[in-house]
């Protein structure tokens, strides 16, 4: 089955290593195909950009024209990059986007136009106080995209092995689903599951029916209703996806004071290049710290981290 991603490049040293990110894990697999997409800032502060710029019946602003001839060439280079890296060129596709100030809004436009699996874009880095000063484009669309899955990489990844830490929750699952079609078939990762309790958290108890909206009322009562189905489940939707359970490694559940630390702890303890996460909602309670994805994200470096909300 192809999946598409998209892939926000802008000539800097953070989209290169998105590049070598994804060939990393996929130069050799042919079902995955890339979208590589730069923007260009209009100056058109009166109106509003179009949807679609082919609709507008707007001229384009003066300097445009330059603009978009640098974007074709940066896109250029990209995928020159990408062929070097052993990704046949009949795999990537690109486009330059007209973007106002609010660049994430664009890339999340973009990637719901071309209905792609997850969108992936490098982090610059920033620390907390830089985000509110500055704004961050991975933070924006962290906030305001929940319906495609993000891949924010920080720094270098040379590792294919990827976490998924589980809970026993609806995202936690989809996020499961989400990582189990991506790597649909694939014998050459490996994956760990991995559960950290908080102190003073309750255990968290079966409840399949909270699941029955997403899988069969018989698969749910199968994989999830049992004290292993923290577990089981995930495991399921993976061995289903093609992926060797010999693939597939649970790890020693653990305690912590705080979740997102424990998580990134396993990832290095385990040599893991990508974390995968579930999220929560934005109409859901996450505490006065935030939810665990959020933090996970701020706090994560030399690492993808794949937010499924």
């Amino acid at each position: 089955m192809e999946k598409k991603l998209l892939i926000a490049v802008d000539g800097s040293i953070y989209s290169s290593q998105s590049l070598e990110y994804i060939a990393l894990l996929f130069a050799n697999d042919s079902d995955i195909h890339f979208h590589l997409m730069t923007c260009i800032i209009s100056n058109e502060s009166v109106m509003p950009a179009a949807s679609d710029r082919r609709d507008s019946l707007l001229p384009d602003a003066p300097g445009v024209g330059k603009k978009k001839l640098a974007a074709q060439g940066l896109l250029q280079k990209a995928t020159d990059k990408l062929v070097r890296l052993h990704i046949p060129p009949e795999r990537i596709n690109s486009s330059v986007a007209l973007s106002g100030q609010d660049i994430g809004a664009t890339i999340q436009r973009q990637a719901e136009q071309l209905l792609v699996d997850s969108i992936l874009l490098g982090r610059r880095g920033l620390n907390t106080l830089s985000e509110m000063l500055l704004g961050s484009v991975s933070a924006n669309l962290i906030q305001k995209c929940h319906k495609i899955p993000l891949w924010i990489l920080d720094g270098e990844v040379p590792n294919r092995n990827i976490l998924a830490p589980v809970d026993g929750s609806l995202p936690s699952m989809l996020a499961i689903d989400h990582l189990a079609h991506i790597m649909e078939g694939r014998r050459d990762i490996t994956i760990f599951l991995f559960h950290c309790h908080r102190f003073l958290e309750k255990k968290n108890e079966a409840n399949p029916e909270a699941f029955y909206q997403v899988w069969t009322k018989e698969w749910c009562d199968l994989h999830l209703a049992d004290d292993d189905h923290l577990f089981r489940g995930p495991t399921q939707l993976l061995i289903e996806a093609g992926i060797p359970e010999d693939k597939i490694i649970i790890l020693p559940e653990t305690s912590d004071v705080e979740a997102a630390h424990g998580i990134l702890r396993q990832a290095d303890k385990h040599h893991c290049g990508t974390i995968v996460i579930g999220r929560r909602g934005d109409g859901t309670a996450k505490g006065i710290l935030g939810g665990v994805s959020d933090r996970t994200a701020k706090h994560a470096q030399d690492i993808a981290l794949w937010v499924v909300g």
